[in-house]
């Protein structure tokens, strides 16, 4: 029951995630798109735009379950340096019907933009947002990746805010932005066109993913690793004069405690739940790592002995790129969203224990005054 109501969360998901791109590039269309330059140094937030993602988060009350929206803003390029304002955004619909229409979620995405530009909001669309748990975003089946290269092979200075609400309940907000890098974008790009040609055949083989060499052993091609497919691109926060001031009169008059509420949460040093699911879900990333290379193996060897056997029962004498053609090596872009997911849960554990431990240095060297003043 659990891989099955996993399975249509991630068909729901994806249909979702796909229609979001669609609606985007049609959109855009009639709406308008950013510039045609690829380079992003910044992304600028409002404060309002971060507060709307984590609402529609709390609103679904799972954690578990993913939500997501899109961005509404546009780029702006001082000084050489490019930055993306992130001025609005709307939350998708949710449904738990897997036939949902995609000229319904269009029609949606288009009266939504027509409402922005009527009431003189910023209505272009410069990417997406979604929830994550414990770094499923970058689950290999999911609908990241695609959806992703759809929004930035229309709109090329798109981003993708990912927020984990587990992690915000430690204290801090911790929402960032990502974006696929220029060669994982190129090498997609042709993995897709490969694809449309011929299905059985893509751009990420072994030799693909491979660094190239000529005749000389310079590098021709460096090939794809786990740190070329997403670029993290820094956040700034920001916030309006009138909201600034209004922070300001609250300060002054000694009603901020009284209209904020503090919890204290981030001296909490509770770490165990979270470093358990973390560490397991590590584990069970390694092992799909290790069944992924085995597939990967078996399948080149199968590819190379059907080689073998169509050379050798062959008429006429085929050359190896007729071959290749035939029987294409396996894809290890799955393999390679594995790899990048287990190191994300590998940098997560890193920092938060780092975190953890700083927290426990406070505690003792407090509880050591204490005793101190007590003689």
């Amino acid at each position: 029951f659990f891989f099955r109501r996993r399975h249509e969360t991630r068909h729901r998901q994806a249909a979702t995630a796909g229609s979001m791109s669609k609606e985007a590039a049609s959109g855009q269309a009639q709406y308008g798109i950013a510039t045609a330059a690829s380079k992003l140094d910044c992304v600028q937030i409002d404060g309002l735009v971060v507060l709307k993602i984590i609402k529609h988060s709390r609103d679904e009350g799972n954690p578990n379950e993913m939500v997501s929206g899109q961005l509404l803003g546009m780029d702006i390029t001082q000084n050489d340096t490019t930055t993306l304002e992130v001025t609005s955004c709307f939350p998708m619909p949710h449904s738990s019907e897997e036939d949902q229409s995609g000229e319904d979620m269009e029609q949606y995405v288009t009266e939504m933009l027509r409402c922005m530009r009527d009431v003189n909001v910023d209505n272009n669309t410069v990417g997406w947002y979604m929830s994550t748990y414990m770094n499923s975003w970058l689950d290999p089946e999911g609908p990241t990746v695609a959806t992703q290269f759809q929004f930035q092979d229309s709109v090329p200075k798109s981003v993708c805010l990912v927020y984990d609400p587990v992690r915000t309940l430690s204290g801090s907000v911790h929402l960032k932005a990502y974006r696929l890098s220029d060669r994982f974008m190129a090498k997609y790009r042709d993995h897709q066109e490969k694809q449309a040609a011929d299905k059985n055949h893509h751009g990420f083989t072994e030799v693909d993913i491979k660094p190239k060499l000529d005749w000389a052993n310079k590098i021709v091609d460096e090939g794809i690793t786990i740190d070329d497919i997403f670029e993290e691109v820094p956040i700034r926060i920001h916030n309006s004069a009138l909201v600034m001031a209004m922070l300001y009169d609250w300060a002054c008059e000694g009603t901020m405690g009284s209209k904020l509420h503090c919890d204290f949460e981030r001296l909490d040093l509770s770490s165990r739940p979270f470093l358990e699911k973390s560490v397991e879900n590590m584990v069970d990333g390694i092992e799909a790592l290790r069944q992924d290379q085995e597939r990967a193996e078996y399948r080149k060897r199968d590819a190379e002995r059907k080689r073998k056997d169509a050379r050798r029962n062959a008429q006429t004498e085929l050359s190896k790129e007729e071959l290749t053609k035939m029987y294409p090596d396996p894809s290890r872009l799955e393999g390679l969203l594995i790899a990048n997911q287990v190191r994300s849960y590998c940098d997560s554990i890193s920092n938060f224990t780092g975190q953890s431990l700083s927290k426990l240095y406070l505690v003792k060297g407090l509880q050591e005054d204490q005793k101190g003043a007590a003689l």
